[in-house]
């Protein structure tokens, strides 16, 4: 288990994901993000548990080598061409931030709404300096190893019933305080896991679109003709 520390939340993601684009949010909204980013920085736990794995291809699916996961589909193989090892990575706030989204909904949803965008922020830069950390760390013993950006389960056709053995395999309830139900949910709900790859040999620019993306034909972003930005 690794700790790490925030100490501000991006203001301009919070906006997009609640909507404004490219433009700034009205000053309503931005005192409300003032507001959640230090009750979000004084009550979250930031935390992140991983594993490097050899893989070992067979056929169509990707085997996480000495274990019983594979993970299948072709973006996750396309995403992992060239690549001879992989990262399971999982990073969390903290389920006291669970609670205290729920504790705002019960008295100002507006602010809740902001308060779930901040934290959706503050989870994903947790995994921003988790992943620096895991590569500092890993080109300390292998200058020439290139990496794959974060691939989340559930994303293009990986599924997220694979999500549940690869928590198993970082033993992620016990060292982080992440499970997941029967609905394959996690708790806490501001949680990511996902996998990154490790090649001997420079990647080719394999960047995110909407054409491998399984929410593309509901997504809000494309609806009003933008992107996601990941």
């Amino acid at each position: 288990m690794n700790r790490i520390t925030l100490t501000e939340l991006n203001y301009m993601e919070c906006a997009r994901y609640l909507g404004y684009g490219k433009n700034a949010p009205d000053e309503m909204t931005e005192r409300l993000m003032r507001e959640c980013e230090s009750e979000l920085l004084d009550c979250a736990v930031p935390r992140f548990v991983y594993k490097i794995f050899d893989i070992d291809r067979q056929n169509d699916k990707i085997k996480l080598a000495k274990t019983e996961l594979c993970l299948t589909g072709s973006s996750i193989k396309e995403h992992l061409t060239d690549c001879d090892k992989l990262i399971l990575l999982c990073g969390t706030l903290s389920d006291k931030v669970d609670r205290l989204i729920r504790k705002t909904e019960l008295s100002d949803m507006a602010k809740a709404l902001v308060m779930d965008a901040m934290a959706v922020v503050a989870v994903e830069q947790v995994c921003d300096k988790a992943e620096e950390r895991i590569r500092d760390e890993y080109l300390l013993n292998d200058t020439h190893a290139y990496f794959t950006w974060r691939f989340g389960f559930g994303y293009g056709d990986l599924p997220l019933e694979e999500e549940r053995m690869a928590l198993r395999l970082l033993d992620a309830d016990k060292r982080i305080g992440v499970h997941i139900n029967d609905s394959l949910i996690m708790f806490p709900r501001k949680t990511v896991a996902c996998v990154i790859g490790i090649s001997r040999e420079e990647i080719k620019s394999r960047k995110k679109s909407c054409v491998s993306c399984n929410m593309r034909d509901k997504c809000k972003f494309r609806l009003r003709g933008e992107r996601c930005g990941f």
